[in-house]
């Protein structure tokens, strides 16, 4: 007969305890979101900067500031009245795939009652560019004083050869849709480039966005040392456009075929 110890027993139960434990779908607690944070505090709340700023500190908060936005900031706090240029900021940074969390004084209330999960952010600030219309068709006047400046897109195809010596970037599946377009782009003096690179001047892109080009183009620019996205784009349906009237003012032998086929 075998008896254990009370080492023994001690280790077995544990063993048992942490086997049964394993077994179980264990959702580990949130902390709050606001711990080892940056904040920029825009606009008027109910207390003082001096009382606001205490709050935020005593959850976690790094560092709260009422100057402009950064792009390392976590979290814009936005009360009455803010001043648009830190809105216009925020609106920059978040085009170009910063995750910069903005929050009101009632998102600050939940944080404080413990409502934690909506608001969490990652500690390193990463770009995570999400391609959208918004970027196709990028229109915002109100940031045309900012210190970054924002390229004209989708560029406007007139009766001038904007493309001539431009690199575009146009994207593979796109060719195998349409296999003489890169003929027709060297027929403006443009080359057609199935990789996005540092030189890239355009991208071309058709009115109905494929997932396999938003791939690419996000994959390039949130792998390179790029700060801003600002890269034009050149809409498929113009350039074909472009092409026809282009060869009725200039008759061309190549470009004609092209534009048969």
């Amino acid at each position: 007969m075998y008896f254990c110890t009370d080492s023994q027993l001690k280790v077995q139960m544990k063993v048992e305890q942490l086997s049964f434990f394993d077994d179980l779908e264990m959702t580990p607690a949130l902390q709050c979101p606001l711990i080892g944070r940056k904040v920029v505090v825009t606009g008027s709340f109910d207390q003082s900067r001096q009382v606001l700023r205490s709050t935020l500190m005593r959850l976690g908060a790094s560092e709260v500031r009422y100057d402009k936005l950064q792009r390392n900031t976590h979290y814009l706090l936005v009360g009455e009245t803010p001043d648009q240029e830190v809105i216009n900021y925020w609106r920059l940074y978040v085009h170009d795939g910063y995750n910069i969390c903005r929050i009101d004084a009632e998102d600050l209330r939940r944080i404080q009652n413990g409502d934690y999960a909506p608001y969490q952010t990652a500690e390193e600030i990463t770009k995570q560019l999400h391609l959208t219309q918004e970027h196709v068709y990028w229109k915002a006047p109100e940031i045309t004083t900012l210190k970054n400046t924002r390229a004209v897109s989708p560029i406007h195809l007139g009766s001038d050869n904007t493309l001539y010596n431009k690199e575009i970037f146009v994207d593979i599946s796109i060719i195998d849709e349409m296999p003489d377009i890169a003929q027709g782009l060297g027929c403006l003096g443009a080359y057609a480039n199935i990789e996005m690179a540092d030189d890239t001047d355009y991208i071309l892109i058709p009115k109905s966005i494929p997932q396999t080009v938003c791939k690419a183009v996000e994959e390039y620019y949130n792998n390179s040392r790029a700060t801003i996205f600002n890269t034009p784009f050149i809409i498929l349906e113009d350039l074909l456009e472009f092409l026809n009237r282009r060869l009725k003012e200039f008759p061309d032998e190549v470009l004609g075929d092209y534009v048969m086929r």
